[in-house]
């Protein structure tokens, strides 16, 4: 989603302007509580933020029916989660490109897992993979977990599974930062903004599904102009990026054509619509991981050197000291894990959607038998794999 022209009128950037003069000499005050007027509510700000990709939030592409939306502050403008003792990015409150769009669920929480709450949402969380900027500083060199939809790089992390369920993409190579901090920034973000929710994934899942069906018509539309049109047309209905979803619609349909061209040797479809689509549609978890360069973030280099066998009953149970009783996840062969029937890539964040706790460690967290003893998981990665970064 690119936000790169967006512009306030001029009479709410000139009312901006005057909020944060007077921001900036409270803020010399160091022991002063920073006060903001909320105009970033107001309709004249919020039209331009819509037109922007329509009534849907920007973070889960959910759409505003009757749901309350909010314009959320990317960096939280007065505090940030774990670091009361400081202010927050208060330069940035009057600031349009800091905005976001946002459904209640992902800003303030209320998502659900079953019968089980899937968090706070993002709210005044911001973590960051190393150092905060100094206050009214450069932002340059730091480094959010948390993925911005405005930010293309961002985005095409980010894939979907044939069940609706948002996945990191796992050809996609962990930044250096991530490796350093062994965290994955697309778990984070799933686990942080729950997006993975029940609604979530049982509307990608039919979604999915339809695209999947266009898909297959068009294709199989040869000689028929008509249905070939329909198709297509409905195809890029769901596509567009105003639409609900549209991300998981777009990673569907390049899934099945990488498919059909994977399963046939056929010529790209007339017009073009085919041609290097099997090197463009990688997206989910249907293609082969690349290989993992920092295995101190997920478990696949750990679950290639465990038996077969292990994995005989369909999973391996994983244990955790939560706090007022042990939780559960399962292991499975693919180094994902299941945590309220919730699939991760990567042990910490499985860790935390378990506790509630932003700053568990989930590879000391997570326990398993293995010969009747019972290992974190950080004890058996140091046991079975040489550390070769």
């Amino acid at each position: 989603m690119d936000n790169s022209g967006l512009t306030a009128p001029q009479k709410w950037a000139d009312r901006a302007a005057a909020e944060l003069a007077k921001l900036q000499a409270d803020a010399k005050d160091e022991d002063k509580k920073l006060s903001f007027r909320e105009m970033w509510r107001e309709d004249a700000l919020r039209d331009r933020l819509i037109a922007l990709l329509g009534k849907k939030c920007w973070y889960c592409e959910t759409s505003f029916v009757r749901s309350p939306y909010h314009v959320d502050h990317y960096r939280p403008k007065s505090v940030v989660v774990g670091e009361e003792e400081r202010r927050g990015y208060w330069w940035l409150a009057y600031d349009p490109a800091n905005y976001r769009l946002s459904c209640h669920h992902c800003n303030s929480g209320g998502a659900r897992y079953g019968n089980q709450s899937a968090g706070p949402g993002k709210g005044a969380r911001f973590p960051l993979l190393g150092r905060r900027a100094s206050e009214g500083g450069s932002l340059d060199n730091e480094r959010p977990v948390l993925l911005d939809p405005v930010v293309a790089e961002d985005a095409e992390l980010m894939g979907f599974d044939r069940q609706g369920h948002a996945r990191r993409r796992p050809e996609r190579p962990y930044s250096k930062d991530e490796v350093a901090r062994d965290l994955c920034r697309v778990d984070e973000t799933i686990r942080m903004l729950a997006l993975n929710s029940d609604l979530l994934i049982e509307s990608r899942s039919t979604l999915i599904g339809r695209v999947d069906s266009l898909v297959q018509l068009y294709l199989a539309s040869a000689g028929h102009a008509s249905a070939a049109l329909y198709a297509r047309t409905e195809l890029d209905h769901l596509t567009q990026t105003t639409a609900e979803w549209s991300a998981a619609a777009a990673a569907a349909e390049r899934l099945a054509l990488l498919a059909h061209y994977r399963s046939e040797d056929n010529a790209p479809l007339e017009g073009g619509t085919g041609g290097d689509v099997a090197k463009r549609a990688s997206d989910g978890t249907e293609l082969p991981a690349a290989t993992t360069t920092g295995h101190h973030v997920d478990l696949r280099a750990l679950v290639a050197v465990l038996p077969p066998e292990a994995f005989s009953a369909g999973g391996i149970a994983l244990t955790g000291r939560g706090k007022r009783s042990p939780v559960r996840a399962t292991l499975l062969a693919d180094g994902s894990i299941i945590c309220f029937q919730r699939p991760l890539t990567t042990p910490t964040s499985a860790a935390r959607m378990a506790t509630g706790d932003d700053q568990v460690d989930g590879w000391t967290f997570w326990s398993l038998k293995v010969d009747g003893t019972l290992r974190t998981l950080s004890d058996l990665r140091d046991l079975l794999i040489t550390d070769d970064d």
